[in-house]
Parts: structure tokens; sequence; C-alpha cells
């Protein structure tokens, strides 16, 4: 079942509820009871016997009440979670939670507690539309005994980068502090004022210094009433146009303005407003892009253009809005509206990052093992992986990850062949790309599995990229995989 469709009943309960949630920011004082403990229990996918999952582990973060009984924390914590418990100040029962929308880019996670005991002598938290910057902050701990402790932080500077394990560049908050924090959902106010600044999702103790999920953001993924990502994607990649005879070529008059479009994606493409390469990009929303793809902030200084794309409060308030573009083609000026849409994860040739809760299919065929090639399944082979695979694999995972001719285009591999005594001679195989089954090339493993239900031929030929051969009798293949399936307690050929 689609993983939005799991929790489309918690979604709609989500939007009725947060709209009578004031939008009012409070202080926290530390006497405030909205800071609760998240503990999950997961387990995680098996990408070498996808038919497995792995042992099962716990996981812990902190979390925000932000009203009726919906709780804030971060989606690491969730990911793959087969129960979700919360302990809240004041009671030594654990509430149970369900999932009501994860945003992976964003790190963070809604759960909301059904029991209406839960609620009672809970505060909730709103966030505000801005940070203070530079500042001394304070991070809010729920810690043993239902103590909430108090640790400081320095608010640095707000920057541009991926989360951990995320596709779009995204606003973050470097933080700095002495003290040793965890990194898991910790909340942190300004100091004096105590306005929730953001929630900490990373923390490094060699360095002294982390990353904050910026209040704003937050404030954006809760007022998203989508169980679908509400964050816009600029779809391209731009690189800086610094040389001067290169700037003569585009017809570049202005000396500190603009950047060229070297790559536009799939899914961004072909509309009547979009961006085509060698477009030299030189306002967005108003704002002057630098030569090197930054321009001034009025509150944040000096940003990464995609903050104006990635970061539009309009495109919360209504999907698919225009965002204003002034631009260089062909050595004329252009204005238009350019089109903002999500990001499209359909288009990731080979997925890399989070696995965003989707379980790895596979396909036997004669006892060979055939899987979509991720990144995922490459990281099964320990902290030396790069080493350890095939260097024809490692090109494909560092070059394509987003890059593909169509949205249902994927790598199959061939990861592992069961020993039978029927396919003896291909013991051996293992981590070979397929190029065509009965001389027609594959788009998925869907497609796959249609052109070998599709044969009326006597033997099925599968060829692969490195010149390699399986032939394998029609009706035989039934019989290895029955054969496949007791012998390695395999529940099914396939789990698609």
């Amino acid at each position: 079942m689609n993983f939005n469709l799991r929790f489309f009943t918690y979604s709609l309960l989500f939007i009725s509820v947060w709209s009578q949630i004031s939008a009012k920011v409070l202080p926290i004082s530390k006497d405030d009871n909205s800071i609760v403990q998240v503990k999950s229990t997961v387990q995680y996918p098996n990408f070498i016997q996808p038919w497995r999952y792995k042992n099962p582990e716990t996981k812990r973060a902190y979390g925000i009440h932000v009203g009726e009984g919906l709780i804030l924390t971060t989606t690491q914590t969730l990911n793959y979670a087969t129960s979700i418990e919360v302990n809240k100040f004041g009671t030594l029962k654990n509430f149970t939670a369900k999932v009501v929308k994860m945003e992976h880019d964003l790190g963070l996670s809604l759960i909301k507690v059904e029991d209406k005991d839960f609620v009672i002598g809970l505060n909730h938290v709103s966030f505000p539309n801005e940070v203070f910057l530079p500042s001394q902050g304070l991070l809010l701990e729920y810690k043993e005994y239902r103590n909430l402790s108090e640790k400081k932080v320095r608010s640095v500077k707000l920057d541009m980068d991926t989360y951990s394990n995320g596709y779009v560049e995204l606003p973050y908050v470097e933080i700095q502090s002495d003290e040793k924090l965890e990194g898991i959902g910790e909340l942190i106010v300004e100091e004096s004022s105590r306005i929730p600044q953001g929630l900490v999702i990373s923390f490094k103790d060699s360095q002294n210094s982390g990353k904050m999920v910026p209040s704003f953001m937050i404030k954006q993924f809760l007022d998203c009433k989508s169980v679908d990502s509400c964050i816009p994607f600029k779809g391209f990649r731009f690189r800086p146009l610094l040389d001067k005879a290169a700037r003569d070529f585009y017809g570049i008059k202005k000396e500190e303005q603009g950047v060229l479009v070297a790559e536009v994606y799939p899914s961004h493409a072909g509309s009547k407003n979009s961006l085509e390469l060698e477009d030299v990009i030189l306002e967005v929303s108003g704002y002057k892009i630098d030569p090197k793809g930054y321009f001034e902030h009025p509150k944040y200084g000096k940003l990464a253009l995609s903050f104006l794309f990635h970061s539009n409060e309009d495109f919360i308030k209504k999907q698919n809005v225009k965002i204003p573009v002034k631009l260089i083609r062909n050595r004329k000026l252009l204005e238009f509206d350019l089109d903002l849409k999500s990001f499209n994860e359909d288009s990731i040739m080979i997925p890399f990052g989070n696995t965003r809760n989707k379980k790895p299919i596979y396909m036997i065929v004669g006892g060979a093992v055939f899987q979509e090639l991720s990144e995922h399944y490459l990281m099964e082979f320990g902290a030396q992986w790069r080493a350890r695979v095939s260097k024809y694999l490692l090109y494909l995972n560092d070059f394509h990850h987003i890059v593909q001719k169509s949205e249902e285009e994927k790598v199959i591999v061939l990861t592992q062949v069961l020993p039978l005594t029927g396919n003896q001679a291909y013991h051996s195989m293992h981590q070979n790309v397929l190029e065509k089954a009965n001389g027609i090339k594959p788009k998925n493993l869907n497609d796959f599995r249609r052109i070998l239900a599709a044969s009326k031929e006597e033997f099925i030929l599968l060829d692969f990229e490195d010149g390699s051969q399986i032939v394998l009798k029609s009706d035989e293949i039934q019989k290895l995989n029955s054969e496949a399936l007791k012998t390695f307690k395999i529940p099914a050929a396939e789990n698609f």
C-alpha cells in the first residue's frame, strides 16, 4: 500500500486540528510542560536479502507538543518504526502514537497520540517566522525523573545544505556549544526572550558544532496541509560565471550579476515558462544573484540562491506557485514566472540518501535474484563498500543518481544466484547489470516481469552489460523458483 495512504486518516485529522491551534508565539518557561520523550522500535530492510528484515532496534528522541496530541519529532527516529511510544512529564505511562506525516528532506515528522489523557497538563509550542542571528540560546532537554535541564548554545549563522540523507538544499542554523549535546530533536530557545528558535537534528562533540532546523522551516512544515512534501525544488543546477570572457560571450553587461544554468532536470523542463541550458539567471524574486550564486538577504546576510526556491513561504500556502526570474537567453533579456514543483522522487534513477520508508523490491528468476540498483544496496557491504562492490556499479551510483530518460527507468542488477542444481553454471555471478531479456531492454523490474510473462520462446536469454549471459528453459523457471523458495525459506519469488 502507498506510504501516504497508510496515514491518510491521520493527515485529515491533523488538518482539522492544526487550523484550531493559535498562531501566537509564546515564550517557553523552564516550568512549561511541552517536551516529551519519544521511543520507537524499528526494523530496517535487508537489501542483501530483501525478503527479510534486520534485527529490531530501539531509537529515542525528544518530541515537542504542538497542540491536540500532535508531537513534532525527528524523522530518523521513525523510519521503519513498528511501534512508537511517548512519555510525558508527571506519569509513568507510555502512550502509543501513530505517524501523521514525515518530511525526509527536512528531517521532521508529526506523530499523533489518540489517548485523551495524554494532553492533560501539556502545553503546546508555536514557532515564529524568523530566527535571531547571531544569538545566545538555551537547549532544553527532558531528562530522567521528569527533570527539564538547560544547556547554553550559540546560534552562529544561517546557511544552505542538504540535510542528512536529504535530496533538497534547505536552510539550517549552525550552532555551537561547549557542552555535550545529542542532536535528537532538542528544542532551542533564545536566551533572553525564550522564544523557540528550532530543533537540533545533529551535533558533533568533536567539533562542538551542529545543525538546527530553523523555526521558520518548522512553521512551514506544520502549516503544510498535505501528507506529500510541501518543499519546492528549483529543478536545475548552475555554475558560477566569474570569467570575463564567458560573461562577454553570454552578453552579461552587469559585472556583479549572473550564474549559468548547467543542467535542467527532466521533471522541471518542457513547460512554457521553464529554464533552458545556458540561461544566465540575473535575479530571482527581485534579488540580484551574484556570479557565485549568492544574494543578500535583508535579515540573514549572504545566502545561496536555493534559499529563494526551497524556502518560499507562498509555496506552502498554494501548490505549484510561480517565482519571478530575470535572465539572459541567447543574449536577450527575459522576465517570466518560473513554475515551482516539489522534488519528484520517482525521477531518481539510483536512489540514495534516505530510503523514504520504501521496502526494496526483488524478483527471482530460476534462482537468480534481481533488484533495482540503489545506494542502500551497495552500502550493505560495509564501511569499505566502495572498494568491495563492482566498479561499474560504483560508476553508476556516482554519476547517475538523478539523470535518466524517463521516470520509470531504473538499473536492474543480478545481485546473487541462489545455488541450485539447475543453475549451477551461474553460481559465481553477482552484481551484474541486466541489459536485455530476450533481446528487449527492460525499464525496471515490473517491465522485466512483463517481458518474461509475454515470452513464447522455449528459452529465456538474459544478456548482461559485461558480456555474460544466462540461458534458462522457460518451462523450468517456475520449478527452479519453487525449489529456491523451499530451500532458502523465502516467502515469494517477488514482492511487488
